[in-house]
């Protein structure tokens, strides 16, 4: 099997690296990691979300539940980007429909897993965060906008405990308008 000469010249430098004596790698840019909840409620027009007249709605809960696993790089202070990754409850809506002699039911539990880029300002404590991304749903994919602001309580420099106030509008069928509080813990490496 013939090896290429720059796959020659990383084994060699691996190698190299691996027997240097009190030698650390470190990764060139800070990053921290967070997971969050983030509990509040969904502001929707069911009727338009569902396709159903809101006469025939027995029930229904507009109870809001993110949770969200994200990481930042820092490239220039005070400025961060990062990524998320998140799983929402959107809300609950519970249908009686009168079809002929006997009504149809139908029950909805509206939940999201959802992928953004987010940009973040912080400064002290405190930061603000902005991101763009995709919701997929059951039935399909919408785009959303997220805008956070809050402050990270630190404990002992690396690890914080970030509070924070979110809206996220989902421009799908009805659009979800999601607010809500967050709480979580979150890493540092690298700084």
């Amino acid at each position: 099997m013939k090896r290429s000469p720059l796959l020659k010249s990383c084994l060699v430098l691996a190698l190299l690296l691996s027997f240097t004596p009190g030698m650390t790698i470190r990764a060139q840019l800070p990053l921290e990691l967070s997971l969050s909840a983030y509990p509040g409620f969904t502001l929707v027009n069911f009727e338009e979300a569902l396709d159903y007249s809101d006469d025939y709605m027995q029930d229904w809960n507009e109870f809001h539940l993110g949770v969200a696993a994200r990481g930042f790089l820092f490239p220039a202070k005070p400025l961060h980007v990062g990524a998320e990754f998140a799983w929402n409850q959107l809300y609950y809506a519970y249908y009686r429909v009168p079809y002929g002699p006997s009504p149809v039911y139908r029950e909805f539990y509206v939940s999201t897993i959802s992928f953004s880029l987010l940009g973040r300002y912080a400064s002290g404590g405190f930061f603000a965060v902005a991101g763009a991304g995709i919701h997929i749903f059951d039935d399909g994919v919408a785009p959303a906008v997220s805008l956070e602001a809050g402050y990270r309580i630190n404990h002992k420099g690396k690890l914080g405990f970030p509070i924070s106030l979110c809206i996220n509008p989902v421009f799908g069928a009805g659009t979800p308008i999601g607010f809500s509080a967050g709480f979580g813990v979150s890493y540092s490496m690298g700084h």
